[in-house]
């Protein structure tokens, strides 16, 4: 394949930032689907903005669309990332649709309510979570519109060929009772979260550790993304607080980054912490898999997921999780086998279940059987097959039709 087929339309820079489930999907689909897809996002470099270029990922080139210039930072920005990228994607609409492609395949939100009346033949939206972001909007005011942000999805989900959702059959449904009718559950296919085993797979504790300098003999647990208030870091505090009673020489490790770091760091002095909790900041998705190698159990405190990236991946890695009843836990995680699903945020259960976790002698067999279903190769099939502009012979036809095509307006 030498040209695009679909527009890839993602809040992100497909390489390593902004750092979350999201961009693991993202990139889990590029590599799966390859440039058949044409990148459309945001930089966070010197990349141009509002030209297509030739970016290279992972060895690949892919055609590429900068939109908007995003700072590397955990801080709060002043006008919200989803609000700045809906409205460079309308700025920029001439220049996305000068390459000539007509499929669009959208992760984001912001990026369908932006996209959903343009004069494109088909959308494919996979949710990254079937709840409403602006619920757990880091802005005040964006909390008080979710309603209308509800409404507005909706309407532009009537314009969607092919609607994805990456939640368990509990959340579909809730999401189903919240349209009021507007949407039934034949319309919404279920798509798990997808993991790219070559880079998500076990390495021995001992070498992981080794690279990254942790201490060989000590009991050490990891989360991984955003540090936000949802991701419910409070609950990690308090049950690792508990946990480090009885065993004082043990570490937890937040891979990420996020606005709620000064708050972390300041609550670390109240529960007597100290150094026995780090914050990594954003890391690499390689690095990512080195620190949950190198965890004894990895750790979600969320209070609420769609079907979480950070799960499968610690899935791969042969890891035991304990986590919040949030959507898909009950199925990545068999009870007393390979981890503990916690229904009440009360630290002290989650204390005993993190130690019990640590018992669990066969929990790297079974969770890398259970991430096995999730694979990349998998899931990315699963969407071929579904949504007919990345089939195999629609791909092919593409690339035959378009070996001639000139290069895209920059």
């Amino acid at each position: 394949m030498s040209n695009p087929k679909v527009l890839f339309v993602e809040g992100c820079d497909f390489e390593s930032f902004p750092a979350g489930g999201q961009l693991s999907m993202a990139r889990s689909m590029i590599k799966f689907f390859g440039d058949s897809l044409a990148l459309v996002g945001m930089s966070s470099g010197d990349t141009p903005v509002g030209q297509w270029v030739r970016k290279e990922i992972d060895g690949i080139p892919y055609w590429f669309l900068s939109v908007c210039r995003r700072d590397i930072s955990a801080k709060k920005p002043i006008i919200p990332v989803r609000l700045t990228f809906y409205i460079a994607l309308q700025l920029y609409r001439k220049r996305i649709l000068s390459l000539g492609l007509t499929h669009a395949l959208i992760q984001a939100p912001e990026a369908l309510l932006a996209m959903s009346r343009w004069d494109l033949e088909s959308i494919c939206y996979m949710f990254p979570g079937i709840e409403n972001p602006l619920k757990i909007s880091r802005y005040p005011f964006a909390r008080r519109l979710w309603r209308v942000f509800d409404g507005l999805l909706l309407s532009a989900l009537d314009r969607v060929s092919l609607i994805l959702a990456s939640a368990d059959e509990e959340a579909i449904a809730k999401f189903v009772l919240r349209s009021k009718g507007r949407l039934t559950r034949k319309r919404i296919s279920q798509l798990p979260t997808c993991v790219d085993p070559s880079l998500f797979r076990p390495v021995p504790v001992h070498e992981a550790r080794a690279r990254l300098g942790l201490p060989a003999n000590s009991a050490v647990f990891v989360t991984t993304g955003r540090v936000a208030q949802f991701k419910g870091w409070e609950l990690l505090l308090d049950a690792f607080a508990l946990f480090r009673q009885k065993t004082p020489d043990s570490l937890l490790i937040f891979v990420g980054d996020g606005e709620d770091r000064p708050l972390v760091e300041a609550g670390l002095a109240g529960r007597k912490l100290g150094s026995s909790v780090r914050i990594t900041g954003f890391q690499k998705p390689r690095e990512v898999a080195c620190y949950l190698n190198a965890a004894d159990v990895f750790l979600v405190g969320s209070f609420v997921e769609g079907w979480s990236v950070s799960m499968v991946e610690a899935l791969a890695c042969g890891k035991p999780i304990v986590s919040t009843n949030v959507s898909g836990a009950q199925e990545m995680i068999i009870p007393g086998k390979n981890g503990f699903v916690v229904s009440t945020r009360n630290p002290v259960e989650f204390a005993e279940a993190i130690e019990s976790a640590l018992n669990l002698s066969d929990a790297q067999r079974l969770s890398t059987e259970i991430a096995d279903r999730f694979s990349l190769t998998k899931v990315g099939g699963q969407i071929a097959h579904l949504w007919p502009p990345l089939c195999p012979t629609s791909l092919q036809a593409a690339g035959t039709r378009r070996d001639h095509a000139t290069s895209p307006a920059s």
